[in-house]
């Protein structure tokens, strides 16, 4: 296997949150802090990726989580940040891998070559997750007067803005909506602490035609996550494997931009449409290439 193999399955590894594979990779002598052919470092694809089973992984093995690209200036937090509501990873990726590069030590006061900070990037693009995070890490500072820059980091102001609050305590305010959250479970809110687990268990038992808000049904879930033994019990049970969410995307769709190329490939050995296009024209096509889900884009 040459040197550019190698380096192509590193940066596939990394993409698809394979921590296994990227570790197996790291103890055969990959260099941690080399520069992949976009001038980014592995921390920085996996950050930009929301990858973040290998995050930690990279850390244990010494990455230098503030080492900025040799293009944009740009650290790996600033590339999380960057990714905002275009990202095609879900927020709960976000926020875990936010978590895990400031318990290292990440600079989200950090300028880039345009004079942009993470903080400044994740308030441009709405990752209200990382912002919580970063103020519970390294407190964002006020403004003039007692006038915060982020009014709704705080409590009075939740209470005023959302009068449903009135029924919690300041504490439990504080622990949902400004302090770091935990990994989250689509579907967990304040007012439903007790998500289901998405084990074998669940899958067994769960309702496979009950949608969610966004019309998410248990398969969409099992999709979203990459669970694959969740996703091949649901189906052996009678899950519909093309049933339509909200905005018409399918179990096929979300493993496509979720990166999640096994459960893809599960969707597909059982008769999932390819084809089958959201609200938007979209297919899983589409998804896979706008996501650079290169595994499973080889198999459409």
């Amino acid at each position: 296997m040459n040197e550019a193999t190698i380096q192509d399955e590193f940066f596939a590894a990394i993409c698809h949150n394979e921590a296994e594979v990227v570790k197996k990779l790291l103890v055969a002598g990959e260099d941690v802090d080399k520069r992949f052919r976009n001038r980014l470092t592995p921390l920085m694809v996996a950050a930009r990726a929301g990858a973040h089973a290998v995050i930690p992984v990279l850390l244990t093995h010494g990455a230098h989580v503030n080492k900025k690209d040799g293009v944009w200036g740009r650290s790996a937090f600033h590339w999380l940040c960057c990714q905002g509501l275009t990202s095609h990873y879900h927020v709960e990726s976000q926020t875990e891998s936010a978590r895990a590069l400031l318990a290292a030590g990440a600079n989200a006061y950090l300028d880039d070559d345009s004079g942009d900070t993470p903080l400044i990037l994740a308030l441009r693009h709405r990752l209200a997750n990382v912002i919580k995070l970063i103020h519970a890490y390294s407190p964002i500072p006020n403004g003039s007067g007692d006038k915060l820059i982020i009014p709704w980091l705080d409590v009075a102001h939740l209470r005023v803005t959302h009068p449903y609050l009135s029924r919690y305590t300041d504490e439990e305010i504080h622990a949902h909506y400004i302090a770091p959250p935990e990994p989250p479970r689509p579907g967990t809110t304040l007012r439903n602490p007790n998500p289901p687990l998405y084990d074998a268990e669940w899958a067994i038992h769960a309702d496979l035609h009950l949608k969610d808000k966004r019309g998410f049904t248990a398969l969409h879930h099992a999709a979203a996550l990459g669970l694959y033994e969740v996703a091949a019990i649901l189906i052996d049970r009678g899950a519909v494997v093309d049933a339509p969410a909200r905005s018409g995307a399918t179990p096929l769709m979300i493993a496509a931009r979720s990166g999640r190329w096994k459960v893809g490939h599960l969707l597909l050995a059982h008769g999932a449409d390819p084809l089958k296009q959201d609200c938007n024209k979209r297919n899983a096509f589409d998804f896979a290439r706008r996501a650079n889900n290169y595994r499973l884009f080889g198999m459409l």
